[in-house]
Formats: C-alpha cells, structure tokens, sequence
C-alpha cells in the first residue's frame, strides 16, 4: 500500500504556539536540549516565542495541514536578534524551569554554537520536528525536500547543528555532511555541524 504524501502549508502569522508544540514534543528526548534545559519544563515558552518573535516574521519553513510537524528556518543575511519581549520571556523560562545551571548550560550551547556558526551566506535550519506520533510517516522527509527546493533554486548552501547521532543518516541522505563535533562543555552531549554544499534545482 502507497504511503498518501504528506500535505504541507508555509508557516504563517499565528503559528507560533502551534510551532512551539511541536518542536516542544519533537524535541523533548534530545539530549543537548535536556542538557542546557534541565529538562522539558522551558522548551515550550521558549521555543514558542522564538517562532514569534523570530521565525515566523524573519524566516519561513512548512507546517504539515494535520499539525504534526514543521520546519524553520533562516534565509542568508536575516535579522537573528531577539526584541526585548522575546528577551525577557526566554529569560524568565531559564529561571523558572532551568534555574542557574541550566542558564549557565544554555549560554554555553549558544556561544559553541555560535563560534561554529559559518559567515559564508547560507539558509539555516534551526529545526524540523514531529510530534512522536507521527514521527516515521515521511513528515521530516518532505519537509526538508520542500525547503531544498527553494534553497537549490537560489544556488545556496545550507547549515544546520543536528543534535542525535542517530539523525546523521537522515541529513545525510539530502546532502549534508558533517563539518565539526561542537560539544559545549566537558559533560555536554555533542552537536553535530552540518553544511550541504549548493545544488542545482531537483538535485534532490
């Protein structure tokens, strides 16, 4: 029996609690994201407000129409800060739920991260999830395939920090290769830096 392609639709005004669910319940088994959250607690406010205030109106990405899935990222040269809004409610997340071990882990995943981060132009993807559920039905397949149509079509490379060891086939398997083992701290799980050199359209 065929497997029905999975339907999509671009991430819209609106999206971001829907955004915040899913990368909440896609990620909540990911060890670097326990590791810098002390857990599951600020995943969701801060991932939440990340899509507010900064995926949603600066970058783009799909969501699956059933609402299982979805995908964001950063076009080459956006706007990456955060509003003071965005600020303070990360910051309050991190306090809550992470107390100052967890700020401390956080921070440190952010600054390994962002010394890896590459200069040359590129589209960024911060994350694509599947709620558990509906993980296996080819969401995360026809998600990244949608985004590498429009990325091959401008001729540029892609970036991403991937997060599971177990996930490097996947990325693999659409043309990114490992760059570099990031780990953040001496007791922090590793990341994984992985760069897709451009394409041309339907090299997919």
């Amino acid at each position: 029996m065929t497997q029905e392609k999975p339907q999509l639709r671009p991430i819209a005004e609106g999206d971001h609690s829907l955004l915040g669910e899913i990368i909440t319940e896609g990620f909540a088994d990911d060890p670097v994201n326990l590791w810098a959250f002390r857990g599951t607690g600020a995943m969701l406010p801060i991932y939440t407000e990340m899509a507010r205030d900064l995926y949603v109106p600066k970058g783009f990405g799909d969501c699956s129409l059933d609402g299982q899935a979805c995908s964001l990222w950063l076009a080459p040269g956006a706007n990456v800060s955060f509003g003071v809004r965005a600020s303070l409610v990360i910051g309050h997340a991190l306090v809550r739920h992470a107390g100052v071990t967890g700020i401390r882990n956080a921070l440190a995943v952010n600054n390994a991260m962002g010394k890896k981060h590459p200069k040359e132009p590129h589209y960024y993807l911060f994350a694509i999830a599947a709620r558990p559920q509906a993980q296996g039905r080819g969401l995360g397949g026809a998600l990244m395939r949608n985004a590498l149509e429009r990325i091959d079509a401008e001729g540029m490379p892609a970036y991403l920090e991937n997060s599971k060891e177990r996930n490097i086939s996947f990325y693999r398997h659409f043309g990114f290769e490992v760059m570099e083992q990031i780990q953040a701290h001496k007791n922090a799980p590793p990341l994984w830096a992985m760069w897709r050199e451009p394409r041309t359209p339907g090299g997919v």
